[in-house]
């Protein structure tokens, strides 16, 4: 048996949190990723959901962890403790995404990092994502603001469904 890492029981916490919702009916699930890549010594865990029958508008919720996660956790790093995992959320979208944008960076805080995409194709609509990044690792310490990260965006989904642009 492996002894598992933060990484690890971060996932099984996020997974079921976000399950949770979907079985109440709250969220609808769209797609999920679990992903290693070898080369970086990476590993990526994506759900993608929407709020049920609003695929048009979804989120996309990364959590992250690199060769510097794992080696902070085996102790083999001892300049900055970086045990745990990254969160990236990616907003996506039609126009409406676009003209939320002053909307969601005032929700979410100043202490925010966003980046805005404009997604053209000559087979599909032009679509958007806003892609927020925290400035922090989140550690097993952390999980009530990972619970409280995901119910946020559902009550940003929704606030943006009532919203008349």
């Amino acid at each position: 048996m492996f002894d598992p890492t933060a990484f690890d029981n971060l996932k099984v916490i996020f997974e079921g949190a976000v399950y949770d919702l979907d079985l109440t009916g709250d969220i609808q699930i769209l797609d999920r990723k679990d992903l290693f890549d070898f080369a970086h010594y990476e590993r990526c865990y994506q759900i993608r959901y929407s709020l049920p029958y609003h695929k048009s508008l979804s989120i996309e919720f990364h959590l992250k962890a690199d060769m510097g996660h794992f080696l902070a956790e085996r102790k083999m790093m001892t300049e900055k403790n970086t045990a745990g995992a990254d969160i990236v959320i990616v907003y996506k979208g039609d126009e409406k995404l676009h003209l939320s944008r002053q909307f969601l960076e005032e929700a979410w805080g100043n202490d925010k990092y966003w980046e805005w995409k404009e997604v053209n194709s000559s087979m599909k609509p032009t679509s958007y994502e806003g892609i927020l990044t925290f400035n922090r690792v989140i550690t097993e310490e952390m999980v009530d603001d990972v619970l409280q990260m995901i119910s946020f965006t559902v009550e940003t989904l929704r606030e943006l469904e009532r919203k008349d642009f």
